[in-house]
């Protein structure tokens, strides 16, 4: 008995550093879920904090003028209309998309070749019915509101806006700047293919409008980076288009005409 005694209290002994080292452990990882818990409220309010200062930037954001044909701002000549561009995205692409991230891109780019397609009498419906069908496959009405919103000529800022609130409510921020990106890359890859008409579609205001774009998408990612690493990947693929500081016609035409070939690098990147 005496010996059994003996035993335990050793063990006893033996075993208290170990209970007061699990004690100071246990603790230790208690602090450090606190702090951790902490960190994640203050990065959530910071992030609120970006995206609300952003919200007044993205309601100023415009399309490029052919966007606007339904109202015939837009116009074409019969022979114009004849020589139908091969340039166009092809909508059974989306059947070939795997991720979220193709698909917002793809839906946005789809958006702005219906419109071209639109201005030459071509057939429009497969464009209809490959966005909203990408658009139910993600579970996202904004984005097909969108979508129809810019083909509808209803005002481009109250449809970015819309967007942009939509995406935020529903904690989807990245998708709405990979979707306003893609759209814009998809523009001015249209104009670059036909320049001297498309060009004269502009006047000095909505040639500092794509710059002011640019911009506003550029902050809208670095404010996200932090939050979502992997927004990264489009910042680097826009990259070479940051360099845009058009303030006039003539000052576009010159910066599209040398960024042509980077264009069409980062319109093929987006849907890799």
């Amino acid at each position: 008995m005496k010996k059994l005694t003996v035993i335990l209290l050793a063990l006893a002994v033996v075993m208290l550093p170990s209970c007061k080292n699990q004690s100071k452990k246990k603790a230790a990882q208690e602090a450090s879920k606190t702090e951790i818990s902490q960190k994640e409220k203050l990065v959530t309010e910071e992030l609120k904090l970006n995206l609300q200062a952003l919200s007044e930037s993205v309601s100023k954001m415009k399309s490029v003028p052919f966007i606007y044909s339904s109202n015939g701002a837009v116009k074409l000549s019969p022979k114009e209309k004849l020589v139908k561009p091969d340039y166009l995205l092809n909508p059974a692409l989306v059947s070939d998309l795997v991720t979220l991230t193709q698909k917002y891109r793809a839906v946005a780019m789809l958006s702005v070749d219906k419109a071209v397609a639109e201005l030459y009498d071509m057939p429009v419906k497969e464009y209809e019915d490959f966005t909203a069908k990408v658009a139910m496959d993600i579970n996202d009405a904004a984005l097909l509101e969108f979508s129809e919103s810019l083909q509808a000529n209803k005002g481009a800022g109250d449809a970015f806006s819309a967007f942009y609130d939509a995406e935020i409510e529903a904690n989807r921020a990245p998708f709405f700047w990979e979707a306003a990106a893609a759209g814009m890359v998809e523009q001015l890859f249209v104009c670059t293919k036909n320049l001297d008409k498309f060009i004269g579609m502009f006047d000095d205001q909505s040639a500092s409008d794509v710059t002011y774009n640019f911009v506003c998408v550029h902050e809208g990612i670095k404010s996200l980076i932090e939050f979502y690493p992997e927004m990264e990947s489009l910042n680097t693929i826009l990259d070479p288009l940051y360099v845009i500081n058009a303030m006039n016609v003539e000052q576009l035409k010159m910066q599209l005409i040398e960024l042509k070939g980077e264009i069409e690098v980062i319109r093929t990147a987006l849907l890799n």
